[in-house]
């Protein structure tokens, strides 16, 4: 029988949300070559609408430590799983132009820009802190999850019975995990329980701002590259159905990535965490220079390097996080999720400017160059001390 509201269903819920908020643009990218069968979209749409949704998510995060403060982890978890499934159902059945997807895509980002901050907080509070590494691993390979789930609906959904069938069953999907959120998650707590908003002092915010530039850079490169991977292979000559296989695979390998590093976290106590980050991050960057090679082997091993290596630093990330920012996580992951949306909307929307007016070989490279510096300022990182924890008595 499973026991609510404990380590384990946190970790499990935190999983589902994350997934329920961050499918709606992974789905996006994986169906827009079958959408723009019904849909008039130009290529640059695709960037302009992620480029939407991880803007909506960006501002909602920035707010989202006085948000959490104010309505506690619970209901900001509620929000986030009900909104995705409100940008689903209108990705699904409400889109007849391009600018209602951007529309539901800025819904569905406005949901996530919650579900992180919630999702870490509650982990935080429920988890055994020797674990913890392990368990935002999980928690976070649930992104590149939700990105192989959404490769997948290429060949089984799109291609079969329509590319609006994707979104609906994805919908169906985080409306059974609000089900199981009121049944196994966590009860009502008083509002004196709540996580307290904490004012984050300047070398707390200094240093979190240089974890922002990393998965702001990091996350720029992988999101163009997961954003892209689908509509550039099929450019390249590969099957629809392989390249959006290919997407699921090199996904399915970051988020075990992702877990594998949290645990080598935790046995090393965290020592590693960003020396392993920047290791991935130029994994990354060898994984686009392949791409850039005009070839579909090249193609093929450089997504699986790229998306399977190269993105499976998350994790560590938001460890650090929470190990420097203790009892004001939520408004210090908020810090931090703001520059991973600003370069996940960012570096999509570039490159698909880039790849109207460029070559595809010189836009990888480019990308390439994002991983290559993110990987540089986590290694610089690794010799600078972290401020202390802020306490409670920095209350506001």
């Amino acid at each position: 029988m499973i026991k609510r509201d404990t380590g384990k269903v946190a970790v499990a819920l935190g999983v589902g949300t994350t997934i329920a908020g961050g499918i709606p643009v992974f789905l996006i990218g994986a169906l827009f070559v079958q959408l723009q069968g019904d849909v008039h979209a130009p290529a640059w749409v695709l960037g302009f609408s992620v480029a939407a949704y991880w803007a909506a998510a960006a501002v909602v995060s920035m707010l989202s430590g006085r948000i959490i403060s104010r309505i506690g982890s619970r209901r900001a978890t509620i929000v986030t799983i009900t909104v995705a499934i409100i940008s689903l159902l209108g990705s699904a059945t409400l889109v007849t132009n391009w600018q209602l997807l951007v529309l539901w895509a800025v819904v569905g980002g406005a949901g996530n820009g919650l579900g992180h901050p919630a999702s870490n907080h509650l982990i935080s509070l429920r988890v055994n802190p020797a674990k913890a590494a392990t368990a935002l691993g999980i928690k976070q390979a649930a992104v590149p999850f939700a990105a192989f789930i959404a490769g997948l609906t290429v060949p089984i959904l799109a291609l079969t019975v329509g590319w609006q069938w994707g979104f609906g069953a994805a919908a169906i999907l985080s409306a059974l995990l609000l089900v199981a959120f009121f049944r196994y998650g966590p009860r009502r707590v008083a509002a004196r329980k709540r996580p307290p908003h904490l004012r984050l002092g300047g070398p707390l915010v200094r240093y979190l701002l240089l974890i922002a530039s990393i998965t702001t850079l990091g996350a720029a490169a992988a999101g163009a590259t997961s954003a892209y991977a689908v509509t550039a292979g099929i450019e390249r000559g590969l099957d629809d159905a392989f390249a959006g296989v290919l997407l699921s695979v090199g996904s399915l390998l970051g988020a075990t990535t992702r877990v594998v590093a949290g645990r080598i976290a935790d046995r090393t106590k965290g020592r590693n965490a960003l020396p392993m980050t920047g290791i991935m991050l130029l994994a990354g960057a060898v994984g686009v220079a392949l791409m850039a090679i005009d070839n579909e082997v090249a193609y093929v091993v450089g997504i699986v390097l790229a998306l399977g290596i190269g993105w499976g630093w998350t994790g560590l990330t938001h460890f650090v996080v929470s190990r420097v920012a203790g009892p004001a996580t939520p408004s210090a992951t908020g810090i931090v999720q703001t520059g991973s949306y600003i370069g996940s909307g960012a570096g999509p929307l570039l490159f698909g400017i880039g790849f109207a007016f460029s070559t595809s070989t010189s836009i990888w490279l480019v990308v390439g160059v994002a991983y290559a510096a993110s990987a540089a300022v986590a290694f610089l990182l690794t010799r600078k001390q972290p401020p202390p924890v802020p306490v409670v008595s920095d209350l506001v």
